[in-house]
């Protein structure tokens, strides 16, 4: 191989890899209309008066808050319950869970 088209190769080896690394966490962050098809699953009553209905998807949380607004919210990997963007987050724990809205947190109940 020419040294000329070695470095092409190589920085676009480089480039290829950085793009392969990214976080894509945030980029589907809210959305209005819920894309994924199926029954919601549970509901919660959050302490700051927020209701929330939830549908679990293979790889993702669909969350449609009491307002109408819907979230989209990726599984984190190596972790059981805990789906999140880098602006918003649930956690399930137990009977209950955890609502992070840009960077607002709120203890939830099933209801």
């Amino acid at each position: 191989m020419h040294p000329p088209r070695l470095a092409s190769f190589a920085a676009l080896s480089c480039l290829l890899f950085l793009t392969a690394c990214g976080d894509s966490r945030g980029t589907a962050d809210t959305v209005t209309y819920a894309t994924l098809s199926g029954p919601w699953t549970a509901g919660f009553q959050c302490a700051d008066g927020t209701r929330l209905k939830v549908r679990y998807e293979s790889s993702v949380i669909v969350i449609r808050t009491g307002d109408g607004e819907t979230f989209m919210l990726p599984a984190v990997e190596g972790t059981a319950g805990r789906y999140e963007t880098n602006r918003n987050a649930f956690i399930n724990r137990g009977n209950g869970a955890a609502w992070m809205v840009s960077g607002r947190t709120t203890d939830c109940v099933a209801a």
